[in-house]
């Protein structure tokens, strides 16, 4: 039984190293989310990614992460894993109250 376990993550593993997308494809599925901002303030971030931001693609072997970000602050962050690509804006830390 173990060594069934041992295969099946094993299989997994490899397929998952041959099927996580890559950076093009992340980058289109970052571009989705920053093309249909909900509010005022994320079409600002929107405008500011397009001049100002930066990407991040990160190659994990089974999975990959894309992120874009303005300065030191994501706004977008994206992980992928067997051809799917799953991104999200990233909400703003509150300000710590004085």
């Amino acid at each position: 039984m173990l060594r069934l376990v041992l295969l099946l993550l094993v299989v997994a593993g490899v397929a998952g190293y041959f099927t996580k997308p890559d950076e093009p494809a992340m980058r289109a599925a970052a571009e989705q989310v920053l093309n249909d901002p909900q509010n005022i303030s994320e079409g600002f971030e929107t405008i500011g990614a397009a001049f100002a931001g930066t990407n991040a693609y990160s190659d994990y072997y089974v999975a990959s992460k894309y992120v874009v970000s303005i300065g030191d602050r994501p706004i977008v962050e994206c992980w992928g894993a067997f051809t799917q690509a799953q991104c999200k804006r990233v909400e703003a830390p509150a300000e710590a109250a004085q």
